[in-house]
């Protein structure tokens, strides 16, 4: 059945686009009362941003393997979990997002990524606890044009805080 193939590429396809379009990594620190340099910006995002590319990696295989039903690896179980990781993963990357002091169009558009990432955040929770694999495929495609958007979002912001384009 090569439309759940496609399906699983196509989502696989926009989340290494999300995950380019992150780039880097940021970690969240204590808040400061002293404004941070755009140096300090960018290295917070660019190691926020790692952690999730680097997370979402792995994650991405697992799903591959096992949310497709026309997987020979298809598993209920191992789909659910790595839904549920990715759903942990993308909050631990929106409340790195959120330490980050950003202000005029870097807040703008940190907040138009984080209120996308939660519309996604959503479906995964709802796709990690699906009865089966098919209720699953059902969400996934909603997830995917979220995907989009997330990473457009992400371009923008590491635009606007003057971090190149992913590449």
């Amino acid at each position: 059945m090569p439309l759940p193939h496609a399906r699983f590429a196509l989502a696989l396809a926009f989340a290494a686009a999300l995950m380019a379009a992150c780039g880097g990594s940021t970690s969240p620190t204590t808040s400061t009362t002293t404004p941070l340099t755009p140096a300090q910006i960018q290295a917070r995002y660019t190691t926020a941003a790692a952690h999730y590319n680097q997370g979402e990696t792995q994650i991405a295989l697992t799903e591959n393997a096992s949310c497709d039903a026309a997987s020979a690896t298809v598993a209920l179980g191992a789909c659910q979990t790595a839904l549920s990781a990715q759903r942990q993963l993308t909050i631990a990357y929106d409340n790195a997002l959120r330490a980050i002091p950003f202000s005029g169009t870097a807040a703008t558009d940190a907040g138009h990524l984080v209120g996308d990432d939660a519309a996604i955040e959503k479906l995964l929770e709802q796709a990690a606890t699906a009865p089966a694999i098919t209720v699953i495929a059902t969400l996934q495609q909603q997830v995917i044009p979220l995907l989009a958007t997330a990473a457009t979002d992400a371009t923008a912001l590491r635009q606007a805080i003057g971090l190149p384009a992913p590449a």
